[in-house]
């Protein structure tokens, strides 16, 4: 098996910088007039050499943003995605293991279910970084396109850690389906902490770096590469060949000394990688901020010559006579004698140029609508307005509409949570999640199966709508019908029509009865009714022969009844 080295990690990560580059100068761009205060690395990684502090952020937004429209309707966006996708007060994500020639018993989903709980509560757990993570890649989505999220296995009893990666610090390639298969991360750490990370497997003049109270907080800089790991280790049993590593491999080299100081395999790829939109062969792909840039330029200018304008209004330049050899003070209620000539006319005047702010104003303020509505800032806003007095089908109606708009955006995001959740399910099978002694044990008819994940977000509620508003629709009509012919209920299954309505919601599936358990009960109710019906025959019966008895006494003694007495036992 080929050993990979340091050289060759670094090597690599000079090819995936050179394609990047084309990237980097609208990234800057973006990075200037959407998050101008925002702190190293997001902007320092695209301006090497500049200083980065309060200060020079500051600087930076006030002399170089001349309007906020693309940054607040940034934060409105990513703060709606979030609400729509991964809202913390939902149970937006759940698992299933039907297949195409299986469908799903009630048993296994409502072990999906107790496994999902588990997730979430390890997600939203105190000191798992979760939400601020997730809230990062939101703001990059929307703000550069790529995003990434990186669920690392953690032993002090919380399971797993999530941070966000800086787009800055991440360069990636793709395999022959689009996925990431390979990514790069260029970053700096104190030498105090870089010890912690790697121990004594730094070289030894870091390891003194470190100790050394003066220079323990001096940057080092690492590459961390995660690739395919083409040469995996394999024994064979019975013929058979099991892997003894997993398909990626994870290497971390210190830059300056070309050498690695951590290697790790991994079951599943290890960062959850995220995109707005890409194209077939883009690695990187676009943002709703990309795609407006030219907008968010030409109203910075126009903003800029605006101000300019108004101050020429509001604090014009002066014409000055030839006789006035002075600049008087313009304080209000202040008197300056000799400023009137002969004629009464006034020695210095404000020179105006007739020039039009209002125009400006106009324009500014489509451009402003323009990026309001590349941002769905009008669609969140509808989003959030009161329905009214609407119907059931109304509202549901709506709702498909929203779900269609947004549908696209949501689809590439959930790719990459899709990625997420196979990177903590193989870290919670790693620690036992499936063992006999977990209180997750699959059941014996999961033996085989693969576990896919479904989504039930808000947004997936959305699209679902119709299914829903379907279901609605046909019953509505068929009791139309049934007025005049009431038999045509009888076309319609009444406990398919409700699977599929929940089906479309977010209501547990612990609501609803096993279909055996549901077969059962009514079996049963079939039974008791039966045996009241045997039971009230019997009493009928018991009632018939009771009256019989008399009757035939009287026929019998009115002759009616020959040799009744005869046949009458002794």
């Amino acid at each position: 098996m080929a050993e990979v080295t340091a050289r060759e990690i670094l090597s690599r990560q000079s090819q995936l910088e050179d394609t990047r580059k084309d990237y980097e100068s609208v990234w800057k761009d973006v990075a200037e007039y959407c998050a101008p205060d925002a702190p190293e690395p997001l902007r320092h990684a695209f301006s090497a050499g500049r200083s980065d502090n309060q200060v020079t952020r500051t600087d930076r937004r006030t002399r170089r943003v001349y309007d906020t429209t693309v940054r607040t309707g940034g934060r409105r966006l990513a703060a709606g995605l979030e609400s729509l996708i991964t809202p913390q007060n939902d149970k937006w994500q759940g698992l299933t293991t039907a297949a195409m020639d299986d469908e799903e018993t009630d048993e296994e989903k409502e072990w999906a279910e107790k496994v999902r709980d588990f997730l979430f509560s390890i997600r939203y757990s105190p000191g798992s970084g979760y939400v601020p993570a997730m809230q990062a890649c939101y703001a990059n989505i929307v703000r550069f396109g790529p995003a990434y999220l990186y669920a690392e296995e953690d032993f002090s009893g919380r399971y797993i850690r999530y941070r966000s990666l800086p787009v800055a610090e991440v360069w990636i390639a793709r395999n022959k389906w689009g996925e990431v298969d390979t990514l790069h991360r260029r970053y700096k750490r104190s030498a105090r902490v870089a010890y912690q990370m790697f121990g004594d497997k730094l070289p030894a003049k870091i390891i003194e770096m470190a100790k050394n109270p003066k220079q323990c907080d001096e940057l080092i800089e690492f590459v961390h590469a995660i690739c395919p790991n083409y040469d995996r280790k394999v024994a064979r049993v019975g013929g058979a060949p099991i892997y003894l590593e997993g398909p990626f491999r994870s290497y971390h080299v210190v830059c300056q000394d070309e050498k690695i100081v951590k290697e790790k395999d991994f079951q599943s790829f290890p960062v959850a990688c995220f995109n707005w939109g890409r194209d077939d062969g883009d690695d990187y792909g676009t943002s709703p901020v990309i795609e407006l840039l030219t907008e968010v330029r030409e109203i910075n200018a126009v903003r800029k010559g605006t101000l300019r304008g108004l101050q020429g209004i509001t604090d014009p330049a002066l014409a000055l006579g030839s006789k006035v050899d002075w600049l008087p003070p313009l304080d209000p209620g202040s008197r300056h004698p000799g400023l009137i000539d002969d004629n009464g006319r006034l020695m210095a005047q404000p020179i105006v140029t007739g020039a039009r702010p209002d125009y400006a104003f106009q324009y500014i303020e489509q451009s402003r609508n323009t990026i309001q509505e590349g941002l769905y800032v009008n669609l969140f806003q509808t989003l959030v307005s009161k329905p009214g007095n609407q119907t059931a089908t109304e509202a549901l109606i709506r709702q498909e509409e929203k779900g269609a708009l947004l549908g696209p955006a949501g689809s590439s995001i959930q790719n990459g949570l899709s990625m997420q959740t196979d990177r903590e399910l193989s870290i919670l099978e790693s620690k036992g999640l499936y063992e006999p002694d977990s209180r997750f044990v699959p059941p014996q008819s999961l033996q085989g199966k693969s576990i896919r994940v479904q989504f039930t977000s808000p947004l997936d509620i959305l699209r679902k709508a119709g299914e829903a508003k379907a279901v609605v629709e046909t019953w509505s009509f068929a009791a139309q019908l049934a007025q005049a012919k009431p038999g045509v209920l009888d076309n319609l299954d009444e406990d398919e029509s409700l699977r599929v309505f929940h089906s479309a919601g977010r209501a547990p599936q612990s609501i609803l009865k096993r279909k055996e358990e549901v077969t059962e009960f009514r079996a049963q109710q079939a039974r008791a009714a039966q045996a009241q019906q045997g039971l009230a025959a019997a009493q009928a019966a018991a009632g018939v022969a009771k009256d019989a008895v008399p009757a035939m006494a009287q026929a019998a003694d009115a002759g009616l009844i020959p040799n009744l007495g005869a046949a009458a036992p002794q």
